[in-house]
């Protein structure tokens, strides 16, 4: 996914939906792309510019 940060556009994969404790407001959990791994940043979903859904395969 795409989205909208005051450090202009950054992607990561969406790890869990979450709750602000605060005032409810729902987030997405993402890893970001081009980071330390285990980066993980939350994202109010009315930022998220671009989606797309990927298919998980079991082996």
């Amino acid at each position: 996914m795409t989205f909208d940060t005051d450090e202009g556009y950054q992607s990561g994969t969406v790890n869990d939906l979450r709750r602000d404790v605060g005032n409810g407001e729902l987030h997405a959990w993402v890893e970001l792309d081009h980071q330390w791994p285990g980066m993980f940043r939350a994202v109010p979903l009315g930022a998220i510019v671009s989606s797309h859904a990927v298919l998980l395969v079991a082996a």
